[in-house]
Order: structure tokens, then sequence, then C-alpha cells
């Protein structure tokens, strides 16, 4: 497998090195899809859980959003911020479990990834997330899954329902949080 790169922005084509073991590189097509969507939206602050390698996050960062990446390994932590230095971008690299991160910044962020990996129970994890609204009024959830196994979380009163784009074998649940100017 080919180590991931940069799509766009200030660091387009930067390879990514990637921990030895524990992670799932988000695919390149879902990532740039992702921030075609996302072109469309205000930048501000852009929450990547789960980081893994920080692909996500440090194509936010890339592209001029104001990236946090957050994962509960070491190693990840010490890839990510090795990989935001060579590309010579600016984000926060924060070793935290993603569920308490987000309830400790409430309302924050105007979009927030979660790759959680697969072996955990989905709908369970999303539903944290949800739950903890680290997302700020008008902003965007983008949760990534298996293609044939949507997370389906409760989605709080006054939510739209969520939209599923499918990518190949994984999949993005966008959830817009009701409020705002988006």
């Amino acid at each position: 497998m080919s180590r991931p790169r940069i799509l766009g922005g200030s660091a387009r084509g930067r390879p990514l090195d990637t921990p030895k073991r524990g992670t799932r590189p988000s695919p390149s097509r879902l990532r740039e899809a992702l921030f075609d969507i996302l072109a469309f939206e205000p930048k501000g602050p852009f929450l990547d859980l789960f980081s893994g390698s920080g692909a996500v996050g440090l194509e936010a960062a890339s592209r001029g959003w104001d990236a946090t990446c957050v994962d509960s390994s070491a190693e990840a932590v010490r890839v990510i911020r090795g990989n935001a230095a060579r590309a010579g971008l600016r984000a926060d690299v924060v070793r935290s479990d993603a569920v308490a991160f987000a309830a400790r910044n409430h309302a924050r962020f105007a979009v927030a990834f979660a790759a959680p990996p697969y072996p955990q129970d989905l709908p369970q994890v999303f539903r944290a997330l949800l739950e903890a609204a680290p997302v700020a009024p008008g902003g965007l959830y983008a949760f990534q899954h298996p293609a044939g196994e949507p997370p389906e979380p409760a989605l709080p009163a006054g939510y739209e329902p969520p939209r599923v784009k499918r990518y190949g074998s994984n999949a993005l649940t966008l959830i817009r949080v009701p409020g705002g100017s988006a």
C-alpha cells in the first residue's frame, strides 16, 4: 500500500507517514470527496477525531482550516506531529480519548470528522460524539464507516436526516447541526 499524501492546498503532494499498526488511513477518494463537500463551508475550526496518521486533519490544515487532530495513541500523536512538521502545516495535536476531548470542547468546531476503528460499536461512538456536541450550531459532522453499515445514530431533536455518501467500501454520514448561519 502506498503512503497517503496531502491532496490539495499548500502542502499538496506531501507524503504522510502512518503509525506501524492500529490505524486505517482514510482513502484518498473519500478525503477528496469530503473536501469537495467542505469547499462550500465557511472555514473555521476543524476537528479530526481518531486521527491515526492525521491525513484528514492535515488535509484540512493544508486547505486553510484551523485543524485539531486527536488520537489516544502516543505513536499516532508522534507520527501526526512529524507529518505536520515535514509538510509545514500548523495543527494542534492532542493525545486524548476522542469522546472525552469532544465533551471538553462543546460547540467549538465548525466541522468534526470521526473515523473510529471499525471493530468498535460505531453507532454508539457516533451517538456519544453527538451528545458531546463539539460542533457549533450550523456546523457539520462527517462520520466515516463501512459502506454497508450506516451508523444510524439517534439524532437529537431538530436535526435533519443525515446524508450518506458512499465511496467504494467506505461511506461518510453527514449531519448538520441545526441553527447558525450555515
